[in-house]
């Protein structure tokens, strides 16, 4: 498979604890600890979707680094708002998306993250409730792995 050298930018950007880094490390096929590290500032990792190299940045959920997500977030071909499917996470979510959308120049989607826990919305209620396109996901089920690859590829491949 050919790879392009094109750099595309993701951001997952959501609350502390929603499973940003799962759902990355579900992407980079390591295996998902069940343990939570949370992400200090950022982490930023090369992947490839579609045969092209993607940055895909990490953000730190926690209130003390958001002052660096309007930062963050410039040059973004797609950002991800992740929440973990609870009525709380999804009103902290709408908050984050009217804090920081505008400085998002690119495409906006969410995942419905943790839909394997019994009080979890659906991705359907979540995207009424969101306002944006939203895929529900499960990052510490390992079968899931093609689903979060091919959600990204789409949304990748429809922004161009």
């Amino acid at each position: 498979m050919e790879v392009h050298t094109t750099k595309t930018k993701i951001c997952f950007v959501g609350q502390s604890g929603v499973g940003k880094s799962s759902l990355l490390s579900l992407l980079q096929g390591r295996k998902i600890s069940k343990e939570t590290n949370p992400t200090v500032g950022l982490e930023i990792e090369d992947s490839v979707l579609s045969g092209n190299k993607v940055n895909v940045w990490d953000f730190g959920g926690q209130e003390r680094f958001r002052f660096m997500w309007q930062d963050f977030l410039k040059g973004a071909g797609l950002a991800i708002l992740v929440c973990d499917s609870t009525e709380d996470s999804i009103e902290k979510t709408k908050e984050i998306y009217r804090k920081f959308s505008r400085y998002i120049g690119s495409k906006i989607i969410a995942i419905a993250n943790k839909q394997d826990l019994p009080d979890a919305l659906s991705a359907e209620q979540v995207e009424k409730k969101l306002g944006i396109p939203t895929y529900g996901m499960s990052a510490i089920r390992v079968d899931l792995r093609g689903r979060i690859k091919r959600i990204l590829e789409y949304e990748i491949d429809s922004n161009k």
